[in-house]
């Protein structure tokens, strides 16, 4: 590509710039024009083409490097969550709820609030941080709202309790009727209903809150000012709520250059509320001939997804053995394994990207298979299909998707909030927990992220991914093994490049090298000479993203 080389508009210099090129050099300038990086290299041959109209950035010795790309964030969903009553989503993560109590409590504020019939939404807790270690109960959300719908999520998004009133949204009305949903979705003890409603039943049923598409457009612009402050300059949507967040997510990032949600998106084709939802969407994609990535550079339609099980936190995953902390605890299986090949081979053979969450080695398994029989008749390695998390896994699965080029998208980061619950649920199966080192090693193209609002973004989900390491965790629980060790370089890489390439976009992204887009972000400091353990305390001084600085710290 030809560039006017005549003067830069923007000239880093002074840094120690991580360009996660191929050789991952380490360099001291970058220079910018419009919205493309022009000049990488040191800083006396910069100052040849700087003028007085140049921005100068003294780094100062900071890193620069390229923007975070998140391929599994939740932008509207993480929106829609706030400490305020009034918020779509009441935030009871551990910040703002440390106690069933305190939980209660929001509860009876909301219906204070409320209109009699007005669904009361939360998401967050986490049982085993708080001082109950349980569940609320059923008897304890209708004594609190027994007018109201509550829908009580838990911090993984896969288990959730409901009161009675919500349960009559599902003609549930006593444990009898918990007979019309499958198997032990609709939880039943001793004779009597839990409020507990697992799997595809609880995502058809938190389709009946109302998130109106103001209420997606606002979420969706607060994602946006953290994603930025965060470092983050592309996501790969996930999903949240089915048509009106596609629309409002294409609307945001209309406008080229004047867009207003200025971080780059690339939208899978799933909806939170369940498999019906999200097999209509991408049955109706595939069926017009569209292929995974149209669009531009500032928003693209992303794979087509399913879900296979429950959340790692929970734990509800599906796993080939038992839980170390509870034998009797089943797993949730959305799709059975004949499904998963057969709707894999149609995705395949549609020429469009598959992926689908999975979690436990039992769901990954599936996953493996499937694309292994598709690729029997119609092999297509060039697809780049991947497994979303893909957090349990072991040599031979790795092995079995480097042959395919399978990209899976892993959540590596999540550690540094609940490794000591992963040590309790998974035993030995932990060396293998989020195995970024046996992937790399095996020559899989793996990527980093976040799934905000469940697990930590930006630069904790780095620190997560190098350190395994629980921060919450008094005992300082730390999860390392060969299979899991990654350097920091390694987990930059991840962190970019292998998230541009999972969206077919390493060509103009997920690297500092001239010609490629001017996505990129200043840090607080040198993130490859300080202690690594002190990852998590670094800032974002600046990012950038398209050639204009879109957040900048202080």
């Amino acid at each position: 590509m030809n560039f006017d080389f005549s003067y830069v508009d923007i000239a880093f210099k002074n840094g120690k710039v991580i360009t996660v090129n191929k050789n991952d050099d380490i360099v001291s300038a970058v220079g910018v024009k419009g919205n493309k990086i022009v000049f990488v290299g040191n800083d006396e041959d910069l100052e040849k083409i700087i003028d007085d109209k140049t921005k100068v950035i003294d780094l100062k010795g900071r890193t620069l490097m390229p923007g975070i790309i998140d391929t599994h964030f939740h932008p509207i969903l993480k929106g829609l969550i706030g400490p305020e009553i009034d918020a779509p989503m009441i935030d009871t993560y551990y910040a703002n709820c440390k106690s069933l109590a305190e939980l209660f409590d929001k509860i009876r504020e909301a219906v204070k609030i409320k209109k009699p019939g007005e669904w009361i939404s939360m998401m967050g807790y986490e049982p085993l941080l708080l001082p109950e270690k349980r569940h609320p109960t059923i008897e304890e959300l209708d004594a609190a709202a027994p007018d109201n719908p509550v829908h009580c999520n838990h911090g993984g998004g896969h288990v959730c309790v409901y009161n009675s009133k919500a349960l009559e949204y599902l003609g549930v009305y006593g444990p009898e009727d918990a007979s019309k949903w499958p198997e032990g979705e609709v939880e039943v003890i001793d004779g009597k209903l839990t409020g507990m409603v697992y799997g595809h039943t609880h995502f058809y049923l938190w389709g009946k809150v109302d998130y109106n598409e103001e209420a997606q457009v606002k979420a969706a612009m607060k994602s946006h000012q953290e994603l930025l402050e965060a470092g983050i300059t592309s996501v790969h949507d996930m999903g949240a709520c089915d048509k009106p967040s596609y629309h409002a997510m294409q609307k945001l990032c209309r406008g080229g250059r004047d867009r207003k949600f200025k971080v780059r998106i690339y939208m899978a084709l799933h909806s939170i509320f369940g498999k019906r939802y999200s097999l209509e969407d991408n049955d109706h994609f595939m069926k017009l001939g569209y292929m995974t990535g149209l669009g531009d550079e500032y928003f693209r339609v992303g794979s087509c997804k399913f879900m296979i099980d429950g959340g790692s936190g929970g734990p509800s995953c599906y796993t080939r053995e038992p839980y170390s902390h509870d034998p009797g605890l089943i797993g949730e299986k959305g799709w059975e394994r004949e499904e998963v090949a057969e709707y894999i081979k149609k995705i395949n053979d549609a020429e469009c990207q598959a992926t689908a969450h999975a979690i436990g080695d039992g769901a990954v398994e599936f996953m493996v298979e499937g694309y292994e029989k598709a690729f029997e008749t119609n092999p297509r390695p060039d697809l780049r299909h991947r497994i979303e998390h893909c957090t349990l896994v072991d040599q031979d699965l790795i092995d079995r998707m480097a042959k395919m080029n399978i990209c899976p998208s892993v959540n590596a980061g999540l550690v540094s909030r609940l490794g000591a619950n992963y040590m309790k649920f998974y035993g030995e199966r932990n060396k293998y927990l989020g195995a970024l080192r046996s992937m790399l090693d095996a020559g899989v193209m793996c990527s980093l992220h976040s799934d905000a609002p469940s697990g930590p973004w930006g630069l904790e989900c780095i620190d997560g991914a190098v350190n395994r390491y629980d921060r919450r965790d008094r005992k300082s629980t730390r999860l390392n093994s060969s299979h899991v060790k990654r350097s920091r370089m390694e987990a930059i890489r991840v962190a970019t490049y292998n998230g541009a390439y999972g969206s077919y976009e390493e060509n103009i992204k997920g690297s500092l090298e001239a010609g490629k887009l001017a996505d990129m972000i200043v840090l607080s400091d040198d993130i490859l000479s300080i202690d690594p353990m002190d990852i998590y305390k670094l800032k974002v001084d600046l990012t950038m993203i398209d050639g204009e600085v879109c957040y900048e710290r202080n």
